[in-house]
């Protein structure tokens, strides 16, 4: 596997973990979406038991591999594409996600999975495991942050396992974690303008060691915000990683509002 290594894949080669995966996957007669197939290792279970299986694959070389490896099989189709430009909107169906993803590009497929959330049933996916932290964390924790509050305002998410480093090949520098998420079909809180609370987030954020009256300052006036605090019961000394996403989503609506 290493002569093909590129594009920053490491590829699951300890079988305890493959058939650890597997038994957790949910795809009997479902339409499957695999991003990053490599060679196909994952492929290989995914055909069996899937209606259909998409693979979505970048490198030429391992485009060639599926092809060739598939090849006479009707339910696998294979795509030499970036994922991130291949439009799931464009299915009939919904589609369980799979995935291994490369470290550098996790962001991107979390903000690829919410645009097409409508058209996804559940997801099973791989990050590294510091990148999983951070989506899961709960408020009040060090790893909570914007990302947390943005994937969790759409999904629900379940850490399945940790995965070590010398599970795969080539050897990276860090864990993987294997997590299961599912977008929420009717949303947990009712804001309007999801694009004002995602802003409001982020700009408190982007100061997180800052009180949040004071990270907030940018956006709007003090004595308006004094109101707010006041109104919606907040300590005004509290920092924004103290601040529950429900509690920014009462923050969002508050401004909404006027």
């Amino acid at each position: 596997m290493k002569q093909y290594h590129s594009l920053g894949q490491v590829f699951l080669e300890d079988k305890r973990y493959i058939d650890s995966i597997c038994s957790c996957l949910d795809i009997t007669n479902k339409a499957v979406l695999e991003i990053g197939p490599g060679a196909g290792v994952m492929s290989s279970f995914l055909s069996k038991n899937a209606k259909k299986l998409y693979c979505v694959e970048l490198d030429k070389r391992f485009f060639k591999l599926l092809k060739d490896k598939f090849k006479g099989n009707p339910k696998v189709i294979i795509i030499n594409l970036d994922i991130c430009k291949y439009r799931l909107d464009e299915n009939n169906e919904n589609l369980v996600v799979f995935g291994n993803v490369p470290y550098q590009i996790s962001k991107n497929i979390v903000n690829y999975l919410v645009k097409y959330r409508n058209n996804i049933d559940d997801v099973y996916i791989m990050f590294q495991k510091e990148f999983v932290n951070k989506l899961t964390a709960e408020h009040k924790s060090k790893e909570y942050n914007f990302l947390s509050c943005f994937i969790q305002y759409y999904a629900e998410l379940e850490k399945l396992f940790d995965i070590p480093a010398k599970a795969f090949s080539p050897l990276p520098k860090v864990d993987s974690s294997f997590i299961k998420m599912k977008f929420y079909k009717n949303k947990l809180y009712n804001v309007g303008n999801e694009e004002l609370l995602f802003d409001i987030i982020k700009k408190a954020f982007s100061q997180r060691k800052k009180k949040l009256i004071n990270s907030l300052k940018g956006m709007y006036n003090g004595k308006l915000l004094d109101k707010l605090f006041e109104d919606l019961n907040i300590d005004i000394s509290v920092r924004p990683v103290d601040v529950s996403l429900e509690k920014y989503c009462f923050i969002s609506k508050y401004f909404e509002e006027l």
